[in-house]
């Protein structure tokens, strides 16, 4: 029986007018390599493509200054990406991240295949769902389907998938009366015949590996990948609904709009250079305003996907941020 084993990665952006999910599904075999890649892409020394987390141990420790080794262990936060604030060090990486997606669909590896799916908040007509928690209650319900068709569509030759674990970075989901513990055991009755999901629980992990390095916890190699998970969402966001006018965080999205702008237009295209046919899918809900979101929010025990018509769900859309010439930009700041 053709078998592989996942670990998934999971974080969120909620805003007052949508929902994102965002999954990240890492086979477990090939987990070590993806983090292994991006930890070696903190290291800023050109001579070296090698990190190692102590400066004492770099082979180049006489050249390269301690104080810039120190500085490129920082987390890695859409968020904190602004021209404002954001360090040399917070810059290079994420935009060094971010170009290793693009490599690695073009060189046809299989190490990252992404879930994001947008919730309409406006076409949910939410004030259905109450005032209290139904941003949580909306996320609990839709989180099963994002994992959903992640499984059985990037992972459809295996005829068994089996989750090891599933991390979600720290936030209000941690609380929610349902979503910790029962959400993944839903799914596991849903696809019981495709997928096992060995461990039931959400595994909610602080995102600064930092922290974990601190306490001397492996867990900092998840964190890594919590925060990769963090750094595409919000890149894919700020290019979809454009959220900020920072000119950094436009620099940044601009590493990504290609790859996006032909999952939006080309979803299936399996033969695009992008390469991004079953490994990323970008997709929206609900396609046509629903009449009534308390049957939405009652139904969704079970797989929405089956609930729903397929046409609720579309990936099709136009870019609100408008293109950004890099070096247009940096000529004109010249200039002035």
């Amino acid at each position: 029986m053709k078998t592989i084993e996942l670990e998934v990665f999971a974080d969120e952006i909620i805003n007052e007018k949508f929902i994102c999910l965002g999954c990240l599904f890492v086979p477990s075999n090939k987990k070590k390599v993806l983090v292994s890649d991006l930890i070696n892409h903190r290291c800023l020394f050109e001579k070296s493509k090698k990190w190692v987390w102590n400066h004492s141990d770099c082979p180049f420790s006489k050249e390269c200054k301690e104080q810039w080794h120190n500085n490129n262990k920082c987390e890695i936060h859409h968020t904190e990406i602004r021209k404002a604030r954001s360090s040399n060090s917070q810059i290079k990486i994420a935009k060094r991240w971010l170009n290793y997606l693009i490599e690695h669909n073009r060189n046809n590896k299989e190490l990252i295949f992404i879930n994001i799916l947008y919730i309409d908040l406006e076409m949910l007509e939410i004030n259905n769902f109450g005032t209290e928690n139904y941003h949580n209650n909306i996320y609990n319900k839709f989180f099963r389907t994002v994992m959903h068709y992640g499984i059985t569509t990037f992972f459809s030759e295996f005829e068994k998938v089996i989750i090891k674990k599933v991390y979600h970075d720290k936030g209000s989901q941690e609380f929610h009366e349902y979503f910790p513990e029962l959400n993944l055991m839903k799914l596991n009755e849903s696809i019981s015949g495709k997928c096992i999901i060995e461990d039931t629980n959400i595994n909610f992990l602080e995102s600064d590996h930092n922290i974990h390095i601190k306490l001397k916890k492996n867990s900092y190699i998840e964190a890594h990948l919590i925060q990769y998970i963090d750094l595409i969402i919000g890149t894919v966001t700020q290019n979809i609904f454009y959220l900020s006018d920072d000119s950094l965080k436009k620099e940044i999205a601009m590493i990504l709009r290609p790859l996006i702008e032909k999952m939006l237009k080309e979803p299936h295209n399996r033969f695009s250079e992008y390469g991004y046919y079953k490994k990323q899918k970008i997709s929206f809900f609900p396609k046509f305003k629903l009449e009534d979101s308390k049957n939405l929010l009652f139904n969704l025990e079970g797989n929405l996907m089956e609930v729903f018509k397929k046409d609720q769900f579309y990936s099709e859309r136009e870019l609100k941020m408008p293109y950004y010439d890099v070096k247009q930009s940096k000529l004109n700041s010249w200039v002035a």
